[in-house]
């Protein structure tokens, strides 16, 4: 598992919203139980600044919401779809922005 896959939501309720989980936490972070992720969510009607990141995954346009981050247990994220590290400068400046301000 690394920083930036993209898995498919392991709950089958909140699929339909947001059909995938980006990782956020970093792959160099051996021995944790949980992962900290950020939600790919489908009818994104309205982007919030640098808080929400345009992506597809798998053919489908989706926007991440890294304004809502969550942990969750990293044996739950077992369907990977895609690496989006092709978008890793705007998934940091996002968290810059959300932890800082800045």
């Amino acid at each position: 598992m690394r920083q930036f896959d993209a898995y498919q939501n392991p709950s089958a309720e909140a699929r339909g919203l947001a059909p995938y989980l980006v990782v956020i936490s970093s792959h160099h972070l051996r021995g944790l139980s949980e992962v900290i992720v950020a939600p790919a969510v489908k009818n994104a009607t309205r982007l919030v600044c640098e808080l929400e990141i345009e992506v597809e995954i798998q053919g489908e346009p989706l926007a991440l919401l890294i304004s809502e981050l969550f942990s969750l247990t990293a044996t739950t994220l077992r369907r990977r779809a895609c690496s989006l590290a092709q978008h890793e400068d705007a998934i940091r400046r996002a968290l810059e922005r959300l932890f800082t301000g800045f």
